[in-house]
């Protein structure tokens, strides 16, 4: 019985340390940054100053739903050790309202480094029209909606590229 319960923890000890070495650890940008302020709107950038976080956020939220440990950096990138994304948003769009309907986007980038060097970078965007009840949704909800989607699709290019 005791040769059982050694075994046992051994196992239990054994399945834990793989458990350990398989989590995988990245820094993200704790804001995304503009790309290049000037091509945004200032629409935007006053009325939803809180993108770039709600991005990094999101990203966050679906890194870990992929099992990543991870930590929010000011400046992830180039000086950063380890693995670290560097979060960026390039463009966003705005127009319409509730009444002739919403039609808001935003095109990010996101930089993967390992130990500062820089191995891929992924850009892509996504649309909204405010989906079910839009017309009852504000601009920055809307926005909000798009970074959302674009932190899940930035855990999926991190995925498929097997780090």
């Amino acid at each position: 019985m005791r040769i059982q319960k050694i075994t046992l923890g051994f196992v239990l000890l054994a399945f834990s340390l793989g458990v350990f070495a398989n989590e995988k650890t990245i820094s993200i940008s704790s804001k995304a940054s503009y790309y290049d302020e000037k091509i945004i709107p200032s629409n935007i950038k006053s009325e939803c100053s809180e993108l770039g976080e709600q991005f990094s956020e999101a990203t966050k939220k679906h890194l870990e739903a992929n099992n990543w440990k991870v930590t929010f950096e000011e400046d992830a990138g180039k000086s950063s050790q380890g693995t670290s994304i560097k979060l960026q948003i390039t463009n966003a769009l705005s127009s319409g309202n509730a009444f002739v309907g919403h039609r808001k986007s935003v095109t990010i980038l996101a930089e993967l480094y390992k130990d500062g060097q820089l191995i891929d970078s992924y850009t892509t965007s996504r649309n909204s029209s405010g989906g079910f009840a839009g017309g009852f949704k504000g601009s920055c909800s809307i926005l909000h909606r798009c970074v959302n989607t674009l932190g899940s699709d930035v855990a999926k290019w991190l995925k498929k590229n097997n780090i």
